[in-house]
């Protein structure tokens, strides 16, 4: 506890406060009201995160914030920048355990991918996140701080935000719709909700939650297999939530709201890289306003996997735009420090 004018502040990260609370935390120090305001347009607006540049507050008070929040933002444990602009953080949260967030420039876009878990408990075959087991659920504060962490090492804000990193964000959803109102939040960065993506692997109360929620948070599925037996296997969360009740939930998705839904398939050299495979998708999407997005398998240390060959997957897509599907190939982006899609593990051998 923090005193000033014998009154108290309490000691609570600045990322855990909204406006209205942060207006009631400083008056109990005794200071202004407007003072809350001023500081949320220093780090939401301007990004500045240290007290001493918020020049339009008294040098008194600035002491006092300094006691009272000593870090605005978490320590970076590793910055990487790979060749292609590609960046990641690795952070460090204040139990030690680690967590990676990536920064993705293109020409005109800058998309964050965060996380919303330390780990992951799916344990997909092919993911590296999967391999260190699951830790725990991040707060929304924790889920936050990785943007602004993003926005200070890049100095750009982002565009879009992608919910593709460590953990399935469906498994943590009432930190991670806190954070989306967050990071929509008008006083705060304003994001649109069309500019946010939730990837999950198939967690249908969370897609069923979503459908509720106001906004227009697109929705990813990822799906890579489109029969029971194979995905069993390689997304085991389908022994839970099989084919057929995913498809229910996605078409009642795309019912209600309207929105197309992104169902994501890694090709795997031999594994679901086949002409069945690809007439088991195209049976799958038939009724459903759907775009399938291949991605190609980012190699990691360890992994028992290789891609799928540029012939299977140019017969792959060949056999969906056939039927009158979508399909586009994800560019893979970050591969030189381990950023790319399924790359992500919060491990030190970066």
């Amino acid at each position: 506890m923090y005193c000033q004018k014998g009154k108290k502040m309490t000691a609570k990260s600045l990322f855990a406060c909204g406006l209205s609370e942060l207006k009631k935390v400083l008056a109990e120090a005794g200071m202004p009201a407007f003072r809350a305001g001023q500081i949320h347009d220093w780090i939401f607006r301007k990004f500045v995160f240290s007290f001493d540049e918020m020049t339009n507050i008294s040098v008194a008070d600035r002491a006092m914030l300094k006691e009272a929040f000593p870090r605005i933002l978490p320590p970076v444990h590793r910055f990487l920048k790979d060749s292609d602009g590609t960046c990641k953080v690795v952070l460090k949260l204040s139990d030690e355990a680690l967590i990676e967030a990536v920064a993705i420039p293109d020409e005109d876009s800058m998309t964050f991918c965060l996380s919303t878990q330390v780990g992951c408990p799916v344990g997909c075959l092919f993911c590296r996140t999967g391999e260190s087991g699951f830790t725990r659920n991040l707060t929304a504060e924790e889920i936050l701080l990785q943007v602004m962490v993003l926005v200070k090492r890049t100095g750009v804000k982002p565009t879009n935000i992608v919910f593709m990193g460590m953990g399935e964000p469906f498994y943590n959803r009432r930190a991670l719709f806190e954070a989306i109102d967050m990071l929509t939040d008008p006083q705060g960065l304003a994001m649109a909700t069309r500019r946010i993506t939730i990837s999950t692997s198939g967690v249908i109360e969370g897609i069923m939650e979503l459908i509720d929620r106001p906004g227009e948070v697109n929705l990813a599925v990822s799906l890579h297999v489109a029969d029971d037996n194979g995905r069993n296997t390689l997304v085991p969360i389908n022994k839970r939530y099989p084919l057929g009740r995913l498809k229910e939930a996605i078409g009642t998705y795309c019912d209600r709201t309207g929105r197309r839904v992104t169902l994501e398939m890694v090709l795997l050299h031999n594994i679901n890289d086949q002409y069945n495979d690809a007439l088991n998708l195209v049976n799958f999407c038939e009724g459903l306003i759907v775009h399938v997005n291949i991605v190609r398998f980012n190699h990691f240390p360890g992994a028992k996997y290789q891609p799928a060959s540029a012939q299977n997957e140019k017969e792959f897509r060949r056999v969906l735009k056939k039927a009158g599907i979508a399909v586009t190939v994800r560019k893979s982006r970050g591969q030189e420090i381990l950023a790319a899609c399924g790359q992500l593990a919060g491990k030190e051998n970066v």
